[in-house]
């Protein structure tokens, strides 16, 4: 697995590895700025390379034609580590034969012990020394810092917590500028001036071309404006503890002081390949297509029919045995057309009491393992009797996806008295939410038995902000207290989807959340949901025998729904994607793992 620190969760690894693994600071810090200084380098000689080299294309104009012997290199610190790592990385680049120079702001009065053994290293080895304030030191070449090629952001770490003033926030605007002049700024572990927590700007941040993360890539530096303000980010390990479980990491968090705040709050995770591997569903030798489970899917309407294709061919696509469709009689020839492998069960509005659908409907949800509910269904009079229907009908055992109009269809009702009576009527985690943010305003909008939104908002410090921001700002929080409340699992998609649970399941005192990282902006196009919930489908069909909880598969289900449309792009671009782009490549993410 992969794990998203915090900044005092960041803190407390980097304690942990020097107080119980042994590891002085100083090791680490050498560590970190070869690193630093070796991606560094590896940025200017690659944008130098003929070699195509398209990963590296957008920095050709920032550092084309980059010269070590003319073009100079600005370490911009301060006195904490981070600035001792910058010091550092400034040093082992002069002895590469670099120009470096070291700009030092001394803002803050204190200094740690590394810090100042790093510059006196610096120092020891003729790196430069400026004050671009006016006041030259050792050398000064009557420079700006936008005369500086090429910027090492470190000013500040993980551990800032308080907005950027003064001559912080000065200074960053000045690099800044340099940045917007040409030259190439590089950040050090974490953007300065972003919240390593949330992911928002500490009233001014370092935008930088690329930032170099040292062992875990910090939760802030993917979400909010962290993730703009961190350019592409390269993590490379420097021999920090590794996290390996959940449970390593509450072992870590228990160490901390009591009052540790946001650190016993959320351990932030995603899955790696092997993690996706080892979850995908197997296929046996001796099995049949009732073996990997049945869907019922209650999708399309008269005006719709696209989200009904995409989502049962995602859902079969991942290996489900069976799908029925419920879906309008205009539907039926088309229906056969795309999708000869479904079964179908089609109504007709103005007869389907004489038909006898509601027996034949009735039939089709007692026989399904997995209902999926919603994907162009349409929020009409007709629309909702089908779902309240559907709902009246499902028993335990089963497991519901509710996506699209049949979450826009709750909205309007009261959506906390229908989730409650299915965490009674299945149990807990048996019911998955896939709103996105609007879908979600819409869902806090309904509700009868929690606070308003406004109420929450005002609660939490966002009294009169837009609410959409909101909910953007506090995604995990806001999917949480449907989680929380109903039993319910909650997938709040959005540029970083995430899933939250209950926690039924163990006594864990910390919330567990799944951040999605997978996927691209070529995703933002109709229909990307309905594949979304079809692969969720098909994964909760094929892994009955419990291999996994629900929330399990709700989370390696946007995973591979972000790799498959990683794998699309790399095929169309993003520009030219589709949709059907990513049902298509859903083979490439699960089509070369074998069965065990």
């Amino acid at each position: 697995m992969k794990f998203y620190p915090t900044g005092k969760q960041a803190q407390l690894i980097d304690k942990y590895t020097q107080d119980e693994i042994g590891i002085p600071g100083l090791v680490l810090m050498e560590k970190a700025a070869e690193t630093l200084a070796g991606e560094l380098i590896s940025f200017a000689i690659r944008s130098n390379s003929k070699i195509d080299d398209s990963g590296y294309e957008k920095y050709k104009e920032k550092l084309g034609g980059f010269r070590k012997d003319r073009d100079p290199i600005l370490a911009v610190v301060e006195s904490g580590n981070n600035g001792g790592d910058a010091v550092a990385a400034a040093r082992i680049l002069k002895t590469w034969g670099y120009d470096t120079y070291i700009y030092e702001i001394n803002g803050i009065s204190s200094k740690t012990q590394s810090y100042i053994k790093q510059i006196e290293i610096a120092k020891n080895l003729g790196v430069g020394f400026v004050d671009l304030k006016g006041k030259a030191t050792d050398e000064d070449c009557g420079r700006e810092i936008s005369d500086y090629r090429i910027i090492i952001d470190g000013l500040f770490g993980v551990g800032l917590s308080r907005e950027l003033r003064g001559v912080h926030r000065e200074v960053v605007e000045q690099i800044n500028e340099a940045s917007e002049k040409g030259s190439f700024v590089i950040g050090t572990d974490i953007p300065s001036g972003i919240s390593s927590s949330t992911g928002q700007v500490l009233g001014a941040a370092v935008r930088c071309d690329a930032t170099v993360t040292f062992q875990y890539i910090k939760y802030g530096m993917l979400i909010g404006a962290g993730r703009e303000y961190s350019g592409e980010i390269i993590c490379r390990d420097i021999g920090l503890y590794k996290i390996k479980t959940a449970n390593d990491m509450k072992h870590i968090l228990d160490l901390g002081e009591p009052d540790a705040g946001d650190t016993k709050e959320k351990i932030i995770y995603e899955f790696d390949d092997e993690d996706v591997s080892l979850r995908i569903p197997p296929r046996r030798d001796d099995s049949n297509k009732g073996t990997y489970g049945k869907v019922l899917i209650l999708a399309g309407s008269e005006e719709v029919y696209g989200a009904l294709e995409l989502c049962s061919k995602a859902c079969y696509k991942m290996g489900a045995g069976l799908v029925k469709v419920v879906t309008h009689s205009l539907n039926r020839d088309v229906l056969a057309d795309k999708i000869p492998e479904a079964m179908m069960l089609t109504y007709d509005s103005g007869k389907m009491e004489e038909d006898g659908f509601w027996d034949s409907f009735r039939s089709s949800i007692q026989w399904a393992d997995v209902i999926m509910a919603g994907p162009g269904l349409g929020t009409g009079e007709m629309s909702t009797k089908l779902l309240e229907y559907l709902v009246s009908q499902c028993v335990s055992g089963q497991r519901i996806i509710l996506d699209a109009d049949a979450l826009n269809i709750l909205s309007t009702e009261d959506p906390g008295e229908v989730l409650s009576s299915l965490k009674n009527k299945l149990g807990y985690e048996q019911v998955i939410l896939t709103p996105h943010v609007m879908g979600m305003l819409r869902l806090r909008t309904g509700l009868r038995d929690y606070i308003s939104i406004e109420d929450e908002m005002t609660a939490s410090g966002f009294a009169g902000a837009d609410k959409i921001k909101y909910i953007k700002e506090n995604a995990f929080e806001t999917a949480k207290l449907f989680s929380d409340r109903y039993g319910v699992i909650c997938i709040l998609k959005d540029a970083r989807t995430v899933v939250s649970c209950t926690g039924y399941l163990s006594d864990k005192k910390e919330a567990l959340v799944y951040l999605n990282t997978t996927g691209n902006n070529g995703m933002s196009t109709g229909g990307s949901g309905d594949v979304l919930t079809g692969i969720l489908a098909g994964i909760l069909a094929t892994s009955r025998d419990e291999r996994m909880t629900v929330y399990e598969s709700a989370c390696l289900a946007v995973s591979i729904h972000g790799r498959a449309g990683d794998v699309a792009a790399a095929k169309k671009g993003r520009h030219s994607m589709m949709a059907t782009d990513i049902v298509e490549n859903i083979s490439g993410v699960i089509g070369n793992i074998p069965n065990n």
